[in-house]
């Protein structure tokens, strides 16, 4: 019951992204610029969900790895300024949680010219 329920959502949804018009513009057209459609919509929310995790497991990893070294390294002098390691730490485990943590459907349409 389980494989023919996930066999029918399969076959309604390839039916669905078949039958959708997807709009296409001319390579050189230049004009006002248009909200991206279903599919890039629908590559916003598949991307945002692989990425959250990945951000989420890179951030913690960074920031408890940023840590011990941190402590290991403290009053040890740095490569630049005479200044001590930490900084450089702090840095690398600041860049690691910034950023987008969401892909929007704009940079979805950008990247893959829907």
């Amino acid at each position: 019951m389980k494989n023919a329920t996930v066999a029918l959502l399969a076959a309604a949804f390839l039916s669905f992204a078949l039958l959708v018009p997807v709009p296409r513009g001319f390579a050189g057209q230049s004009g006002p610029a248009e909200e991206p459609g279903f599919f890039a919509g629908l590559g916003s929310i598949v991307f945002s969900v692989l990425l959250i995790p990945t951000k989420l497991v890179t951030c913690l990893g960074t920031q408890a790895s940023a840590a011990a070294f941190y402590v290991a390294t403290y009053d040890v002098k740095g490569a630049y300024d005479e200044g001590t390691n930490g900084r450089d730490i702090g840095e690398t485990a600041r860049r690691s949680c910034t950023g987008s943590w969401v892909v929007s459907p704009q940079q979805v349409a950008r990247d893959y010219g829907e």
